[in-house]
């Protein structure tokens, strides 16, 4: 999560890690294949390095969330939502982060919601409660208590609702993102023409 100039932005710090490892490891064997391998072989590799490396790409690099004053921009792998606030309905975290706005649903794949994040953050703030119930530390700083990363997100972006929806009004827009699914169709097709010389 980072701020800049009013807008906060969410992504997945493991997924963007993972991401780079995969592409890393595609391109490697792009450039090895193009330097060891010729003809159909090339052709190949190139076709399913470019189709499966846009899909790492989408999944784990292009996925974001970015909450200003104006309106929710949610950044999909393949498509992009932006939600001004005054149209959203409802928000909520159950298996996944989602927006409900103008009776359509929207999940955000940047935040993902762990389970086991929560039950760890529940066991530490049980643990707090268990060793304290009256809360009478003798240190002045109070407990804060624990939430999982994506009930820190849930909060954040209710509280902007609730802060920006008398200003923020207009339609939910959502497009798909051509530029990656562009990429995977061409590697999907030279992958066949590879596989049908």
């Amino acid at each position: 999560m980072s701020n800049d100039e009013g807008v906060t932005s969410y992504r997945s710090k493991p997924a963007a890690f993972t991401g780079v490892v995969l592409l890393a490891v595609g391109l490697w064997l792009m450039i090895d294949t193009l330097v060891r391998g010729s003809g159909r072989t090339a052709l190949m590799v190139i076709g399913v390095v470019l189709a499966l490396g846009t899909v790492v790409f989408a999944l784990t690099l292009r996925a974001a969330v970015f909450a200003g004053p104006e309106r929710l921009v949610i950044r999909n792998p393949f498509r992009g939502i932006e939600i001004p606030w005054g149209a959203i309905d409802e928000i909520r975290a159950e298996y996944s982060l989602e927006v409900r706005a103008q009776g359509k649903s929207f999940h955000i794949w940047a935040i993902p919601v762990s389970l086991r994040e929560r039950k760890r953050a529940l066991r530490a703030n049980a643990r707090a409660t268990a060793e304290d119930p009256m809360d009478r530390g003798h240190s002045s700083v109070h407990y804060i208590p624990q939430a999982a990363v994506a009930d820190h997100a849930l909060a954040d972006l209710r509280g902007m609702a609730e802060q920006f929806a008398k200003e923020s009004t207009g339609d939910v827009k959502a497009v798909w993102y051509l530029p990656v699914l562009a990429p995977i169709v061409v590697g999907i097709v030279l992958a066949a023409v590879a596989a049908a010389l």
